[in-house]
């Protein structure tokens, strides 16, 4: 009788494992609903993780940078780049988990070159602080962090820290366009753009980046042709793409026109 006991015990703890086995979870997801396994991308690009898992009664994601969650689906990003790997950790109530995994790669945008198109100012025109007179200008490009709209002179934003000047390009005309053939400004120094920063300061968030054309006439005065606060501004990304490995940033208002370009690293 003693043995048979402890054959039923040994049965019952048997189907009881084989119980736990056949219920344990599988996890699995998506990215941007694909079954790919590594996805690359631009720093804060937003990718769509869905929950694919079977059997199972909660989930936690682990992003790789000390982010966790436990939504079923997400919008994700990453602000840094870097290589990440993101789990999906499948739990069931019987304790039983387990996990999927899938490589994210996130580039930097590094910015290349500077490109001005045309270059216009009215002379007649005070209250867009431009040039006083039809006389060639001094050409240069700079880009500033917004932290202050104080504006001594008009157009011009004194207490903003400057990121970035470009070489100056001297006796560039009013009206001029040279669609074809820009003023080029290679930099000489590695410039990563956030894309969180590239919009008007003017309008939602204050922190951003000031682009601006700006202009020395003959006297050394200082003045800004157009930047990234215009009113009316086409301003933004016009491709952005990690396949092709290309960004460009287009901005102008009034007769003068830049373009930033550059590629992910």
């Amino acid at each position: 009788m003693k043995y048979k006991l402890i054959v039923l015990v040994i049965l019952t703890t048997a189907i009881y494992s084989c119980s736990k086995d056949i219920v344990a979870p599988v996890s699995s997801f998506t990215l941007n609903g694909d079954t790919i396994s590594t996805l690359k991308l631009g720093t804060f690009d937003e990718f769509r993780v869905t929950n694919n898992s079977i059997n199972a009664d909660s989930v936690l994601w682990d992003l790789g940078d000390g982010r966790t969650s436990k939504e079923n689906n997400s919008i994700l990003s990453y602000a840094k780049s870097g290589t990440y790997t993101l789990k999906l950790i499948a739990r069931n109530n019987n304790g039983s988990f387990r996990e999927s995994s899938k490589k994210i790669i996130v580039l930097d945008r590094v910015l290349k070159r500077i490109e001005i198109s045309a270059v216009y100012w009215d002379p007649t025109n005070t209250t867009q602080g431009w040039p006083t007179t039809n006389s060639n200008v001094d050409i240069y490009f700079q880009i500033q962090q917004f932290t202050d709209n104080t504006m001594d002179p008009i157009g011009i934003y004194p207490k903003c820290p400057v990121l970035y000047t470009s070489p100056i390009v001297k006796n560039i005309s009013n009206h001029t366009y040279r669609p074809n053939n820009p003023i080029v400004f290679y930099l000489d120094q590695k410039f990563i753009i956030n894309k969180a920063l590239v919009h008007n300061p003017l309008y939602g968030e204050k922190n951003a980046y000031l682009f601006s054309v700006m202009a020395k006439d003959i006297n050394g005065k200082t003045y800004c042709l157009v930047s990234s606060t215009f009113v009316g501004e086409a301003f933004g990304f016009q491709r952005d793409n990690v396949k092709e490995n290309l960004f460009t940033i287009i901005g102008g208002a009034a007769g003068t026109y830049f373009t930033l370009a550059g590629t992910f690293e």
